[in-house]
């Protein structure tokens, strides 16, 4: 009772007074860590536990182990408790198979996911959303779709956490038949929408540059945040459409939504494609001072494409220097590419140095380089960066 309330002061207090530790015991303590973020507690409980070879396991034992495992990604002690079960000779149920078939897709070993969860010769709703769930958040797109269709042939009825999964799967492989047909049935079925559904609604149809049907989505929800916001954004970035990108960002202030790193990586993007080199740097301070975000690799990348696209290629190997993103090969190659752009041959030359020194064997950098040299028509340099290539195996 109170592992369910999720008082773990208390379960403990009544385990420790009990005058003898019976299965139920041991499974409410468990759970209570389990349900109170302590997973590697929980862990630690269940191994305790079987030392004790008195007492059985049981189902709910095993589950809440399970449990504590995908909470904490621990999929070496998830596959040591399925070893457990399997040596046990007992019948995997439903409740256990759904818990391996989580454990086993939140860490991201998909395949062994996908067998025990071909193998369960009965599945509920959760056990096809858990797939599915777990098919979509580690790229496995296709597969998601697919198994949609298979749950629809067996005649399981999706549910809202159904459609957030394949949403996110159309949205990323740019499925946009199979997402207005799935948006289509959830309308038809009644399924009631949140704003997890409405946001990747907006992203999927964003990444389809269907424009129209994206902010129509926006338009309808009463309470959007920071990332509805964003998908907007993003939406007209993938039609081109910068300046508007920006507006809606304005516009998110006025609103009062806190924006996030996600929303600055999209807000230097804009700034950088359309090429507003002051309003970039004042966003930059703001997301530091205003909104205590830290700058992410994404963001330094970004910020310096738009001083380096704009011809401050100085002030950009600055910002690249002064961050741990000086090693970034994405942020190197931008800075790069504005060093042949503009002509700036010895910067191009600094950065090229540092760029072989982090990975010698990265054909793109003596690319770039040759070519800053064949514009500036400097023959000799030209052919000692082919050597260069060329010792490098390239």
């Amino acid at each position: 009772m109170f592992s369910a309330c999720g008082s773990l002061k208390e379960a403990k207090q009544v385990f420790l007074s009990a005058p003898s530790w019976d299965v139920y015991s041991w499974e409410a303590l468990l759970s209570a860590h389990g349900m109170s973020g302590q997973p590697m507690v929980a862990i630690y409980l269940y191994e305790r536990f079987r030392s004790l070879n008195a007492i059985r396991v049981n189902d709910h034992i095993y589950v809440a182990s399970l449990r504590a495992c995908a909470d904490a990604a621990k999929v070496f002690e998830g596959m040591i408790i399925h070893n457990h079960i399997l040596h046990s000779n007992m019948h995997i149920s439903l409740h256990v198979g759904s818990v391996l078939v989580d454990m086993y897709a939140k860490c991201g070993y998909i395949a062994e996911a996908s067998t025990i969860f071909h193998c369960l010769p009965t599945k509920d709703l959760v056990l096809w959303n858990t797939m599915i769930a777990g098919y979509a958040q580690f790229s496995f797109h296709d597969e998601a779709l697919q198994l949609f269709t298979s749950m629809q042939a067996k005649g399981v009825a999706p549910d809202t956490i159904t459609f957030a999964s394949l949403f996110k799967a159309c949205s990323c492989t740019q499925a946009i038949e199979e997402g207005r047909s799935a948006h289509s049935l959830m309308l038809k079925i009644g399924c009631k929408s949140n704003l997890v559904i409405e946001n990747t609604l907006i992203d999927m149809y964003a990444r389809a540059r269907q424009l129209d049907e994206a902010v129509w989505i926006f338009e309808a929800i009463c309470e959007r945040d920071a990332i509805s916001w964003t998908a907007l954004m993003n939406a007209y970035g993938h039609v081109n459409d910068w300046a508007m990108a920006i507006f809606y960002f304005e516009e998110m202030l006025r609103e009062g939504i806190n924006p996030d790193g996600a929303t600055f990586r999209c807000l230097f993007m804009a700034c950088s494609h359309v090429g507003l080199v002051n309003e970039g740097r004042l966003y930059f301070q703001m997301m530091i001072e205003q909104y205590n975000i830290s700058p992410t690799e994404d963001h330094i990348i970004c910020l310096t494409d738009l001083l380096a696209r704009s011809g401050h290629v100085n002030e950009a190997e600055k910002l690249l220097l002064s961050t741990p993103s000086s090693k970034s090969e994405s942020a190197l190659t931008a800075l790069l590419t504005a060093c042949r752009i503009h002509g700036s041959v010895r910067l191009g030359r600094r950065c090229f140095d540092r760029a072989v020194k982090i990975n010698p064997n990265y054909g793109s950098f003596y690319a770039l380089m040759s070519g800053i040299y064949t514009d500036a028509q400097e023959w000799e340099n030209v052919l000692e960066i082919e050597e260069m290539r060329k010792n490098a195996g390239l």
